[in-house]
């Protein structure tokens, strides 16, 4: 069976096709270009990742959203890092919110369902945090007032030294809201919280958080609602550990979504690696002859298949990556395969995309570069290699020998200290490289 890489086209697997003139040739997979079924996706991936441990991530976001029904609702932290889809569901569910006819492209049963009590009920206002020297009060409330202006609203919140108490003041402007449209909830949306949140001095940041805190308890009072995106956790961040007691009161009265890494794997399987029934089962049948070879991918060969032509192990190292940002893993995977996207994947060997890969990005990015740990493994890395080019006894091994050079330097961007002395096993390299070589015994 021979299968052909010229399926990459726009990071999407197009084609997979069988012996040149088998019948069955030529699978092609359709493009999947709606912004919709992407965010579709997202939910999906969500309810996959919490599939029984008794409440789903989306148990956790509509109820809180909804305001048919009595409920201690609570504000709503989507977390997420960069390249996750995060901003996408917030795009998903400010839509379902605001436009009844958006429920439709959902096509989860479950998801659907649940989002019925939220679907064309709000008026929703859209805010990307800027990075200025207000305060997280007074970008919220004058956004608002400039929402509420283009709707003929007139209200103004008062200066931040005439506030008694913020929660009053969010609900006078939900009594006004509520003149005009008796039926609908305002839903605020806010993105990119949490750059904004560290740009923030001590005291300022106290001040923000208590403001959030407000915002949270009340939803519960009012049919104001709030969800923001967030690329780490705020809670049991290190980075905030100087205002814990803050934070702590803020938790009670939000609650968070994480976009974790199963949910990450399911996205990249739907977005960039759509197959057919018929695709998964060439991909199958060419990569079941390598299970003997590595350990735990017979048990796992569902998800190899899935994510063919990507190493589930990538995804792994790629989360657990502490020094450079987690940016943009999908548009890092999509280049990856638009390289390939003219190869064929050799019938003699499993043709899987493995995390040693990405050492070629991290070089050849001048930003990542300056930070000094990783300047750091990079020259270590090409002391090593210098060694294998011009050193190494076995010139028909050498390529093998640089991707375990190259794997070993990325792991080592896993650690919290690069000096730690921790590291893949060989089998454990071995396994999540897929070292092959017709020069083994």
């Amino acid at each position: 069976m021979d299968i052909d890489r010229n399926g990459y086209r726009d990071g999407h697997l197009s084609r997979i096709r069988g012996r040149r003139g088998d019948s069955h040739g030529d699978c092609r997979c359709r493009h999947r270009r709606n912004r919709h079924r992407l965010n579709h996706a997202c939910f999906r991936a969500h309810r996959h990742a919490t599939r029984g441990r008794g409440c789903t991530q989306s148990d956790r976001l509509f109820p809180n959203l909804q305001f048919l029904k009595a409920a201690d609702n609570k504000g709503v932290l989507v977390v997420g890092n960069y390249g996750t889809g995060k901003s996408h569901l917030l795009s998903l569910v400010s839509g379902v919110a605001e436009q009844p006819d958006v429920l439709k492209v959902v096509k989860n049963k479950a998801v659907a369902e649940e989002s019925k009590d939220i679907s064309g009920k709000f008026k929703v206002i859209r805010l990307e945090v800027p990075s200025n020297k207000k305060s997280l009060r007074n970008i919220i409330c004058g956004r608002i007032e400039d929402f509420l202006s283009d709707e003929g609203i007139a209200f103004s919140f008062p200066a931040d030294d005439q506030v008694d108490s913020n929660k009053d003041d969010l609900s006078a402007m939900m009594t006004q809201f509520n003149e005009k449209y008796p039926n609908h909830g305002l839903l605020l949306v806010v993105d990119e919280l949490l750059d904004y949140l560290r740009s923030r001095k001590q005291h300022d940041l106290i001040l923000d958080l208590g403001f959030l805190r407000e915002i949270g308890e009340v939803c519960k009072l009012i049919r104001f609602r709030f969800i923001a995106g967030l690329q780490e956790s705020l809670f049991d961040n290190p980075k905030f550990q100087f205002v814990a007691s803050s934070l702590m009161r803020v938790k009670d009265r939000f609650e968070q979504v994480r976009i974790v890494r199963q949910d990450v794997a399911y996205v990249v399987s739907e977005r960039l690696l759509s197959k057919t029934k018929e695709q998964k089962a060439k991909i199958r049948e060419h990569l079941q002859k390598f299970t003997p070879l590595y350990g735990g991918m017979a048990e796992r060969l569902e998800e190899f298949v899935t994510l063919f032509p990507v190493h589930p192990t990538y995804l792994e190292v790629f989360e657990a990556i502490s020094i450079a940002e987690k940016r943009e893993v999908l548009k890092t995977l999509s280049a990856e395969m638009k390289r390939l996207h003219d190869e064929d994947v050799p019938p003699d060997q499993p043709g899987l995309i493995s995390y040693d890969s990405y050492w070629n990005v991290l070089q050849a990015n001048a930003a990542l570069r300056a930070i000094p740990e990783i300047r750091e493994v990079i020259d270590v890395s090409k002391v090593v290699e210098n060694r294998i080019q011009q050193a190494y006894t076995r010139p028909a091994m050498k390529p093998m020998a640089l991707r375990i050079i190259h794997g070993l330097s990325v792991h080592r961007l896993t650690t919290d200290d690069i000096r730690t002395k921790i590291g893949p096993t060989a089998e454990e390299l071995r396994d999540g490289l897929f070292l092959f070589s017709t020069m083994l015994p």
